[in-house]
């Protein structure tokens, strides 16, 4: 039973952690907005938080440490960096004219959402579930003027799905233990 809660607890605070990186995502949206010239230090920080985070989210499943910086850390820094890269080069091409400030900020936010994406290769389906949101949540900012309202209710429904679907397969899970 010790198990089963200590489960329960890591998975609430992986989902926490999403939900703190989702919410990032949103508020850099808005500084590219308000305050386009903070908005470049604001998106790279992030995405050096966002490795740090999937380090430590990665670091949490691993064994063995050989495994860790074999496999989980250079790996993510290689990800994280190039991501890096990416989103430096968004920021030369609004320097030269080709991109305006509100521009940027939604191309970075579909960057960042499909780099989560990638990322749940090796972190698991929450975090690609994660960068499939925040790749909506720029593409209805584009189209839609008071998109919050629009953001919030999606957010709701993939929590209630990604809860219900966990809980299944944790159940599949224990009624396969059971049999052995």
């Amino acid at each position: 039973m010790n198990n089963r809660l200590i489960l329960k607890n890591k998975r609430f605070i992986e989902e926490a952690i999403l939900f703190f990186e989702w919410c990032l995502t949103l508020v850099g949206m808005g500084i590219t907005d308000f305050s386009p010239e903070k908005s470049h230090y604001y998106w790279t920080f992030l995405v050096f938080i966002f490795a740090i985070i999937s380090i430590g989210l990665g670091w949490s499943r691993e064994e063995s440490l050989e495994k860790l910086f074999k496999r989980l850390v250079i790996r993510q820094l290689i990800h994280w960096g190039a991501t890096l890269l990416t989103v430096s080069g968004v920021y030369i091409l609004l320097s030269t004219g080709r991109l305006n400030y509100e521009s940027t900020g939604l191309v970075i936010e579909l960057i960042i959402g499909f780099s989560l994406f990638l990322d749940g290769r090796d972190l698991g389906w929450r975090v690609s579930l994660l960068g499939v949101l925040v790749g909506i949540t720029a593409i209805l900012a584009a189209c839609i003027e008071e998109y919050i309202w629009v953001i919030l209710m999606a957010f709701i429904f993939i929590f209630i799905i990604s809860h219900y679907l966990e809980n299944k397969r944790r159940d599949i899970k224990l009624k396969y233990v059971c049999k052995k």
